[in-house]
């Protein structure tokens, strides 16, 4: 895994200092301003929280080339392919706490068991899991006395106005939430945890630690638990620490949809990519950090997360968010915003699809690697066998059968029933696989999601482009193609990216085109005196004016001062000079 850089190592500024140059950074086309020639964002135009970075092309190719891409696109790259890593395989791996009853064997690390989804958490994350758990159990549900039901009475395809109330509740209690996983990391700072999962402090086991901290993420997001945590930590909190709270809301607010829209998409999908990559870089991921002068507040990993344990928390992770999202596209039935239809990957998502191929490709792998250790194994007892029959008996060819030494006691065989079988991408189209493995794999339930919200539609009309991967021969294929796909249709295309928002620790190294969004006017054509008629502005003359932007149009000016001349030809009262042909003239 040398190919992945550690991308959760990166030096974060502090939020009172001047980013220097990134020399990582590639330079940027012809034609297109060095980064480093353009004075950087400096605290001030940046004070009021994270901001967009890019509005036109000339920011698009600014953003293909700087730090903040590469660092993205390495992060996503290493969610999935620290599931092929050597420490994955059958002489690698470590023991678990899974109790030996569970359906889930040690022996498949590739595997995710969705009754243990806290077992590959650092205290950060488990707080994170907990908040989304309760977004996706209590918030929609209409039973529940915190539940937001969609308005059944809402005639439309796209779009249940709901939404909206729900955004605004994920606002006003993400503060809770996102101080919930930052008090969880900092109450467990001094803690790394061993291959055996105790905690080396007081004795207080993993889960334990574990467990606690997911009630407390729960519990911030939930009605009580987070006007609660946002009265007591404010007071706890210094300056620093609220703009990284702050920044990480933004990132937060942006991973679920638009609330003036009501849709959803792959930009979405990729702000709570950035978010993660944001807590990565705060040493979120692991268990133990330390603050140090030199970075300026923000805590630094002292257990730097491995490709590894990236990809294991990412995987338990999406898990609870597809949760979440899934909930809210099939009940607010959100918009597929930027959606390709039938040309496209799928309506709403990418990434998930490239996690659950990689996770295939490591079970093919671990599959040939545990081959291999069978085989080791059988020439050993063949060995064995023979040493043991030459040792105990001579050969002789008139002895009985019944005199010849019982053979070995057989390998035991691994309990799950789908360890020996093959699977190659075409078992999507497998029905009763997918029911049966659908929580365990990532890529089996995003392929049983999208036939469940389209029952009635053949796989290969509703989405011809996943038809067409199941034809494909290996999952490593199938995955560095959905790497290039995210890179070229997300992370390349500025109406997904131009919504990117950027701070002090996702940070942009140029200056944008301007300085703010494009505001549509406050006024505009409006109807004549007698609301009968619609006139233009320089139709009109006198106190009728209309006025656009708040000031008349310059033409309208005209046309009053060669009113009040006596300059017009004709005797319009409105003062307008006829209309003539070039050629009447």
């Amino acid at each position: 895994m040398d190919d992945i850089p550690a991308v959760c190592n990166v030096k974060v500024q502090s939020p009172t200092t001047t980013q220097d140059e990134n020399p990582d950074a590639a330079a940027p086309p012809s034609g297109v301003a060095a980064s480093s020639s353009s004075p950087l964002p400096t605290p001030e135009t940046n004070s009021s929280g994270p901001q967009r970075y890019i509005y036109t092309q000339t920011d698009m190719e600014h953003f293909k080339h700087s730090s903040a891409r590469k660092e993205l696109l390495s992060f996503v790259s290493a969610m999935g392919k620290g599931l092929t890593s050597k420490e994955n395989t059958v002489d690698n791996q470590t023991s678990s706490s899974t109790p030996s009853t569970s359906p889930f064997s040690t022996t498949t690390p590739h595997c995710y068991n969705p009754n243990q989804p806290l077992q590959h958490l650092s205290p950060a994350l488990a707080s994170l899991h907990g908040s989304l758990t309760c977004m996706s159990t209590t918030w929609m549900d209409g039973n529940h006395s915190d539940g937001l039901p969609p308005d059944r009475k809402v005639k439309a395809r796209f779009g249940n106005p709901v939404f909206r109330t729900w955004h605004e509740r994920l606002v006003n209690r993400s503060y809770g939430i996102v101080n919930c996983l930052m008090d969880c990391r900092v109450s467990y700072n001094n803690v790394c945890v061993g291959e055996s999962g105790n905690t080396g402090g007081d004795g207080t086991s993993k889960e334990y630690i574990l467990k606690e901290c997911f009630e407390k993420g729960y519990e911030a997001a939930s009605s009580e638990g987070s006007s609660k945590l946002q009265a007591i930590n404010n007071i706890n909190t210094s300056p620093k620490e609220e703009d990284i709270i702050a920044e990480l809301r933004a990132y937060l607010h942006d991973s679920f949809g638009h609330p003036i829209r009501i849709d959803y998409g792959t930009g979405h999908e990729s702000s709570f990519i950035v978010f993660l990559l944001s807590l990565c870089k705060i040493g979120c991921f692991s268990w133990g950090s330390s603050t140090s002068a030199d970075s300026g507040g923000i805590a630094q990993s002292k257990c730097s997360p491995s490709p590894q344990s990236i990809s294991l928390a990412s995987l338990s992770l999406f898990h609870a968010y597809l949760n979440v999202t899934r909930g809210l596209q099939r009940d607010y039935m959100l918009e597929p915003a930027g959606s390709h239809g039938v040309w496209g990957l799928d309506d709403y998502h990418c990434v998930p699809f490239y996690l659950g191929a990689c996770q295939m490709m490591a079970r093919e792998q671990w599959q040939q690697e545990r081959q291999k250790q069978t085989q080791k194994k059988k020439q050993q007892l063949k060995v064995e066998k023979e040493e043991s029959e030459g040792d105990l008996i001579p050969t002789n060819p008139y002895l009985p059968d019944a005199a010849l030494p019982s053979s070995t006691t057989p390998m035991p065989l691994d309990t799950h029933n789908d360890i020996l079988e093959h699977w190659n991408p075409s078992i999507i189209h497998t029905k009763q696989t997918l029911e049966a493995h659908r929580q365990t794999y990532l890529y089996f339930s995003c392929i049983h999601f999208i036939q469940k919200i389209k029952p009635n539609v053949p796989f290969f009309e509703s989405s011809p482009m996943l038809n067409d991967i199941s034809s494909i021969g290996s999952w490593s294929k199938v995955a560095s193609g959905l790497l290039r796909l995210y890179e070229g249709e997300v992370l390349d295309k500025m109406p997904v990216v131009q919504h990117f928002v950027f701070g002090k620790i996702f940070a942009a190294n140029w200056t944008p085109s301007r300085k703010a969004p494009l505001e549509a006017p406050k006024w505009t054509f409006i109807n004549g005196p007698g609301g009968d008629e619609c006139i233009a502005p320089w139709a009109i003359s006198g106190n009728n004016a209309v006025r656009v932007g708040g000031a008349v149009g310059s033409a309208g000016l005209q046309r009053q001062r060669s009113s009040s001349n006596g300059s017009s030809a004709s005797g319009d009262p409105r003062g307008m000079a006829p209309t003539r042909a070039p050629w009447a003239t």
